[in-house]
């Protein structure tokens, strides 16, 4: 990717007095998603809308951290038939929460190779602009299973880990929600980084959809604070 190319997808140049904390959601919005599940609240509600709500709730939480919103740049890719990157890397103040909708298979491991690239390339330019880094932050919700957990995209998803972890520029977590969720396949995935100190894997109960993203929130305040947040299974409960 040209500079000329990155200057255009990422948009305006981040300051560089700032270190930056990428964080990439990548979000299951597979067909699973429109069930209605009980929130937080006691609500019964569709978890995609449980999702969005969630989204929201982790741009106010960075919006109101000084040292986060000035640090953390986020980008979002949902998987759910077909995967995009819904949004580049973004600044949090300029960041406007999307609105997903559910439907089709759970594509996570092309998910993860895409959303890999798009990291990767933002790095890129980011060292090309001589703007300094801090690990990313790679964060996978899944209610479900993966659809293509074998062959090459898998191998890829696992590489991904891997020599993200080994290279020292991505910290990466897993959570399943729900009982559906297999927790087993995000291991898995996990087991190929040489590192386990810079993997993790959860298991959140049904709902807790807004626990998620107080996590993840959490987790970049830490790293926009100054160490790597290693420990964002502090916060969390496991199953």
């Amino acid at each position: 990717m040209s500079g000329k190319q990155a200057q255009s997808e990422f948009g305006e140049q981040p300051p560089t007095n700032v270190a930056r904390v990428p964080t990439l959601l990548l979000l299951d919005v597979s067909g699973s998603m429109s069930q209605k599940t009980t929130d937080e609240n006691g609500n019964k509600r569709p978890k995609i809308e449980q999702l969005n709500d969630g989204l929201q709730l982790f741009k106010k939480e960075i919006a109101g951290d000084f040292k986060a919103e000035r640090a953390v740049d986020i980008s979002v890719v949902p998987f759910g038939g077909d995967v995009s990157v819904e949004q580049p890397f973004t600044e949090i103040s300029d960041w406007q929460p999307p609105q997903l909708s559910a439907g089709g298979g759970t594509p996570m491991c092309e998910a993860l190779v895409k959303g890999a690239t798009h990291l990767r390339d933002y790095r890129n330019h980011l060292r090309d602009n001589n703007v300094p880094l801090k690990k990313a932050l790679v964060w996978v919700l899944t209610d479900g299973r993966p659809t293509d957990d074998s062959g090459q995209r898998w191998d890829k998803a696992q590489a991904v880990v891997e020599d993200g972890t080994e290279d020292g520029e991505l910290l990466f977590y897993g959570v399943g929600i729900g009982d559906d969720a297999r927790t087993n396949t995000l291991d898995d995935l996990a087991s190929a980084a040489p590192d386990d100190s810079k993997v993790k894997v959860f298991q959140l109960e049904e709902g807790m959809f807004q626990e998620f993203f107080r996590i993840v929130s959490e987790s970049a305040q830490s790293q926009s604070e100054g160490g790597d947040s290693d420990d964002a299974d502090d916060n969390i409960s496991q199953e």
